[in-house]
């Protein structure tokens, strides 16, 4: 990934680490998730971005060979995982070469014409506490096998099942989401959620209101269609927010999905992979 603007520059500075190969001819830059880190009680680091001017995949190798000797030895991580585009195809086999593996392909859908949607209405509501226990069943029932966590060798599906279960509760609760909106439709049980996060670091730094659909789960038994409803719902919320961009990453086998997003002309934006790698110890 070449450095491509000084808008990032912020963004890049907020960073936990970062390891330079070779006086910054390839630079590493790291965040620590700290939630995960403690949930899965494993050293869990995101690799942001690779960053170089110029370089060749020979230099990108070493490079990487290099960043996983500091990443084991020097932080100590148990996982570090990146999520790159397609495009950087020369990353991605550097990566691959040096003991990366694919773990998940994923897709971004955006709708940017939010000021003309108009839709059939349908009864929504915020979730609250109390749903919080039929909620956790649904996201860990409604897994999908090919998410990062589900597909990574070092989850079990039941630790897989449980994060998701544990996201959803701390999204209703505040700390992982903005709005988490449920079905309230009388003889609809609450078996169905969509979150939302207003993205507000992103948004400051690009200039634009950019709110993210980050986890939905609906139950196939109890809450069919309702992913539309809750979709439809969720783009007038960020239609009266003023938002310019309404955006969601998904896997590429989610096809259920891909129909949500056009019947509302959403369009694809990019894909991008999911690589990992863990301590060999």
């Amino acid at each position: 990934m070449k450095i491509v603007s000084k808008r990032l520059v912020p963004y890049f500075e907020k960073k936990d680490s970062y390891f330079q190969f070779e006086s910054n001819a390839v630079v590493f830059l790291l965040k620590h998730l700290s939630w995960d880190t403690h949930f899965f009680h494993k050293n869990i680091f995101k690799l942001e971005f690779v960053l170089f001017e110029e370089s060749d995949f020979k230099t990108l190798s070493k490079a990487v060979s290099a960043f996983r000797k500091f990443l084991f030895a020097e932080l100590k991580a148990d996982n570090c995982f990146i999520e790159i585009p397609s495009e950087d195809i020369q990353v991605i086999q550097a990566l691959s070469a040096n003991g990366f593996h694919l773990t998940e392909t994923r897709l971004t859908f955006f709708k940017n014409d939010l000021h003309t949607f108009e839709n059939e209405r349908f009864l929504v509501r915020k979730a609250f506490d109390e749903d919080i226990i039929p909620l956790r069943n649904t996201a860990s029932k409604m897994r999908n096998n090919f998410d990062r966590f589900h597909a990574d060798p070092l989850f079990t599906q039941e630790i897989a099942d449980d994060f998701l279960a544990k996201y959803t509760e701390e999204s209703i609760k505040g700390t992982m989401a903005d709005l988490v909106l449920v079905p309230d439709e009388p003889g609809i049980p609450v078996d169905a959620f969509m979150t939302l996060s207003y993205n507000n670091a992103d948004s400051e730094i690009l200039g634009l209101k950019i709110p993210k659909m980050v986890l939905t789960a609906v139950s196939s038994e109890t809450c069919k269609g309702w992913y539309f409803k809750l979709m439809s719902e969720m783009l007038y919320h960020v239609k009266e927010i003023g938002a310019d961009y309404f955006f969601t990453t998904t896997q590429s086998t989610n096809r259920a999905v891909f129909k949500g997003w056009n019947k509302v002309n959403g369009m694809v934006g990019g894909t991008t992979h999911i690589l990992s790698c863990s301590s060999p110890d």
